[in-house]
């Protein structure tokens, strides 16, 4: 036989799940999260004198915690575009424990007088709070269904698929 025709294994590619579109949309609320914080932090460092002078929160909580939201939303945008496999499991302790932040950091810490509410409503809840809690209510649900999604199993596993290839 010729020496170009003796077989040689075919080199396949591996292939790679395509990125679901719900993924892309996390992403994209992910970064949105990401950005507002980022400004935070930079507004936070920026202004520090002033949000001193002024009664009530810290400008240290400020910038701590817009480069705490920054860093982790950084992580994560670039773990669930990579499609690594820790992703699902930081995405979603990421919208469970920034909802609580969330929530807390509105009832406790920011400044939310009401015309009209009387008693503990007054006192507790910002002004937009039924807004506020059906975004944060749609926004975990809909997380949870994404992450739950046979395709998007998929594509988080393709990377412990490729190194079980190797």
């Amino acid at each position: 036989m010729p020496a170009e025709m003796t077989e040689q294994p075919i080199q396949t590619a591996p292939i790679h799940a395509p990125r679901p579109a719900s993924v892309t949309i996390l992403v994209i609320g992910v970064l949105i999260i990401t950005v507002i914080n980022l400004i935070r932090l930079l507004l936070g460092i920026r202004e520090w004198e002033f949000l001193a002078s002024l009664p009530g929160v810290s400008p240290l909580y400020i910038a701590l915690t817009g480069l705490i939201w920054t860093l982790t939303g950084s992580i994560l945008i670039w773990g669930l575009w990579r499609a690594k496999s820790w992703a699902p499991r930081l995405m979603q302790a990421m919208a469970l424990t920034y909802a609580l932040y969330y929530w807390l950091d509105h009832v406790f810490l920011v400044d939310h007088p009401l015309s009209g509410a009387n008693g503990a409503t007054r006192a507790l809840l910002p002004i937009n709070w039924s807004f506020a809690a059906g975004v944060s209510v749609v926004c975990l649900v809909y997380t949870a269904w994404v992450l739950s999604r046979r395709k998007v199993k998929a594509y988080f596993d393709q990377e412990e698929t490729k190194a079980d290839q190797e």
